[in-house]
């Protein structure tokens, strides 16, 4: 795409196909920026703007994630707190094992794992008055999937590593995200 921007005009430039709505977005950006600098600046000087504006704008359309169908869940791990400083305890070999369960997991969901997410700790909660105080609620980590219905998610959260075994008391929480008004 940059090539054939670069030794267009500004008019041909915006007649020029585009298929995808990332490559479309990069070239309206491309166009306004070919037509900035031909206006404001030198002709030899402008080439070498548009030209660092071209390839700025297809760096950025090339590393651009798709966009997801679907809808979004939040899965949220509760685990004691023991249960987590046992992890603290465990052999190099045993931490291993446990992480290739979670990569196993991880590569079954494919694209459906937006984030793996993160353990989490030291938890705090505030309210209105502001003040924080100590979370109650042993959460433990977090993930994001992408999913059609909650069939698929069940699917998906079928055999994982945090209920299969790891402790008793271990439970996963999901939540389907909603889309804000306006955002």
């Amino acid at each position: 795409m940059a090539k054939s921007l670069k030794k267009t005009s500004p008019k041909a430039a915006k007649r020029a196909p585009v298929k995808g709505t990332a490559k479309a977005s990069a070239k309206k950006t491309v166009v306004k920026a070919v037509n900035k600098t031909t206006k404001t600046a030198p002709k030899k000087a402008s080439k070498g703007v548009a030209k660092k504006a071209i390839k700025k704008v297809a760096k950025k359309s090339a590393t651009s994630p798709a966009k997801q169908t679907g809808k979004t869940f939040l899965v949220i791990y509760h685990a004691p707190l023991d249960a987590l400083a046992q992890n603290a305890n465990l052999s190099l070999e045993d931490q291993a094992a446990g992480m290739a369960l979670w990569q196993a997991w991880a590569e079954r969901c494919g694209t459906n794992l937006l984030d793996m997410g993160a353990p989490l700790m030291n938890g705090r909660q505030i309210g209105a008055e502001g003040e924080p105080t100590t979370s109650t609620k042993e959460v433990a980590g977090y993930s994001l999937l992408s999913a059609e219905d909650w069939d698929e998610v069940m699917s998906l959260l079928e055999d994982h590593p945090h209920i299969s075994g790891w402790h008793p008391a271990a439970t996963i929480e999901i939540h389907e995200t909603m889309e804000m008004p306006g955002m």
